[in-house]
């Protein structure tokens, strides 16, 4: 009895035709679940992938100011007036030329 009806049961709950319908497409969800998963995990690593990249351009560009700063300072310490005090506040002996620089012309001699 315990059988039948669970035979009987089986039949009109409708479970010979979802049997055989997951059987057969049971690749097919699986292939959908992967494809899913990969989507997924592609997005977020497109994610990633972006906030790394506005990271680095920010750095970048912090980068850029400091060389800046950095280049204008040393165009101004190079100065001759800077590089002179500077010089004086060391307490060097070096002081400025007060005769220009010549240019001394060689003549062409013929190699024998």
């Amino acid at each position: 009895m315990k059988n039948i009806n669970k035979y009987l049961s089986g039949i009109f709950g409708g479970g010979p035709i979802l049997n055989t319908i997951l059987e057969r497409q049971l690749r097919f969800i699986l292939f959908v679940f992967a494809l899913v998963i990969i989507y997924i995990s592609l997005h977020y690593a497109v994610g990633q992938t972006f906030v790394e990249r506005r990271r680095l351009e920010r750095e970048l560009k912090n980068l850029h100011a400091e060389y800046r700063s950095c280049t204008a300072e040393l165009m101004f310490l190079s100065k001759r007036e800077e590089v002179s005090k500077h010089l004086a506040r060391l307490g060097s002996k070096v002081k400025a030329p007060a005769v220009p620089p010549k240019r001394i012309k060689m003549e062409e001699y013929a190699y024998e």
